[in-house]
């Protein structure tokens, strides 16, 4: 079952932020772990520039990137990674993969790759780094596992550019957004659960492959039916998290993906209601932009059979 699953009675036009809890971690490790990290240094090993990209003035931003995933990642999971640290000297161990670094936090010659694609790369998340200034612009990122979009798209942009087009009902809530980035204190990071369905599993959604998802959605949408669907569609859920860095001011932006198949979460009558109760309440503009509207009407049928 998903670990998330932010669906109530109805829908909610808000974001939906809570505080992260002292005994949560920005890192989460799930049982998905050795095969996300595989593909997601395969994504990078194959195309590079199209899942990392950095400006130059990030450096310091990378690096608080790396000492809070690291030494959380070590807190939460010691039986999965371990940190050493004698000063900037670090020890990293990740036991999952059988790795053993040592690097010194500032010196950009003591790793492989840059600060931000090398914790990326140890971590599940995707990592976008937004400027500290008001425009929180997108300024450095990892991002391997996109729902519908990609740093080329999205790259220098500002938190409210990233976010257009959107529908106009979302507008105020991405106003609010917005002001909650400017306004996000030290050491008290946020986080919320955003929510969807997909006719795939494939977890890089990512630009290049929207025309064919779009191609193959307007082809088996129509043969979907409720006793069908429940095994062809896939819900998506995203845990983002917002924290702000200390050295840099900038702000970490944080995407672990949790998916699992319909079926799988129907058979829970409780969340099948759920899922009814924010379907039947969700706007039309924000069904067809969440693309759902194609297969909405075996959706909902599949849902009422499971209550």
């Amino acid at each position: 079952m998903l670990p998330y699953f932010p669906f109530g009675n109805e829908f909610d036009h808000r974001m939906g932020t809570s505080a992260v809890r002292t005994d949560e971690s920005l890192v989460e490790v799930d049982d998905e772990y050795v095969a996300d990290i595989e593909l997601k240094r395969n994504l990078l090993a194959q195309n590079h520039d199209y899942y990392f990209r950095a400006q130059p003035n990030t450096e310091i931003a990378q690096w608080d990137v790396l000492e809070r995933l690291l030494t959380e990642a070590a807190q939460q999971y010691p039986a999965f990674f371990s940190l050493n640290k004698t000063g900037t000297r670090w020890h990293w161990i990740n036991h999952k993969l059988d790795e053993d670094y040592r690097f010194t936090v500032g010196d950009l010659a003591s790793l492989p790759l840059a600060p931000l694609d090398w914790a990326g790369q140890q971590v599940q998340e995707d990592l976008i780094i937004l400027s500290a200034d008001d425009t929180a612009a997108l300024v450095a990122g990892q991002l391997c596992f996109p729902n519908g979009w990609c740093l080329d798209d999205k790259f220098g942009q500002t938190f409210l550019g990233i976010h257009h087009p959107a529908p106009s009902m979302v507008q105020p809530t991405l106003q609010a957004a917005h002001k909650l980035l400017q306004r996000i204190p030290l050491h008290r990071p946020v986080w919320r659960a955003s929510w969807n369905f997909k006719i795939t599993d494939q977890l890089d959604m990512s630009t290049k492959y929207s025309a064919e998802y779009n191609d193959t959605l307007a082809r088996i949408a129509p043969t979907l039916t409720p006793d069908t669907i429940g095994d062809q569609l896939f819900i998506r859920i995203e845990r983002q998290t917002f924290t702000r860095l200390p050295k840099s001011g900038a702000v970490l932006f944080g995407i672990h993906t949790y998916q699992n198949s319909l079926q799988n979460e129907a058979e829970n009558p409780e969340r099948a209601q759920q899922m009814l109760g924010t379907l039947r309440t969700t706007p039309r503009q924000m069904l067809t932009y969440k693309a759902i509207a194609p297969f909405e009407d075996a959706l909902i049928d599949f849902l009422e059979r499971n209550i």
